[in-house]
């Protein structure tokens, strides 16, 4: 898919529409994390350089990205990220997660509406080949990164102390949980 195919698709806000040019199925199992090795690169909540991660790659270390969305964030600057960070993948291998995370916002619009999460979300899957896509469990919540596994979504990292049933939430999407 070109830059430009893949703004426009961005900028469409028709999560539908991502979910057919990519070809993407709902998965068998979503897979349920905790905090990240230690010994892997990872962004936390804010997006980190692209060159960090390829120097980690380098290194044989893995990685987590992060990729910004949503109010005051450009189409073009998520397609310019999810592009850089699907070609590192196809490189290295070694891009183990990318988690879109919607902006903060403001009083006037939120961080991100629901579609434009499931177009971001179906883009970084379509994109980014080998990566787990996560949904940013914080942001949006159980029931979102439920709908999310429809729209590419193959890993949910669960925070310490969340007591949602995920085995109940992934057999409601009909999934199952791999741990």
């Amino acid at each position: 898919m070109s830059r430009d195919d893949l703004i426009r698709l961005l900028e469409g806000r028709d999560p539908l529409a991502a979910v057919r040019a990519f070809g993407i199925a709902p998965p068998e199992a979503v897979r349920v994390t905790g905090p990240a090795p230690g010994d892997r690169l990872v962004d936390g909540d804010r997006e980190g350089p692209v060159a960090d991660h390829r120097a980690a790659h380098a290194r044989g270390t893995s990685s987590e990205a992060v990729v910004a969305y949503g109010d005051g964030v450009p189409a073009g600057a998520v397609a310019d990220r999810l592009l850089e960070l699907g070609a590192l993948a196809r490189e290295t291998g070694l891009l183990a997660a990318v988690t879109p995370v919607p902006s903060e916002g403001s009083s006037a619009r939120p961080g991100s509406w629901g579609v434009e999460d499931l177009v971001v979300i179906a883009a970084a899957r379509g994109v980014v080949p080998g990566a787990a896509i996560r949904p940013s469990w914080e942001c949006l919540g159980p029931p979102a990164a439920q709908v999310a596994l429809a729209f590419g979504a193959t890993e949910w990292a669960v925070p310490d102390g969340d007591d949602t049933d995920v085995e109940r939430l992934a057999r409601a999407a009909g999934c199952r949980v791999a741990r």
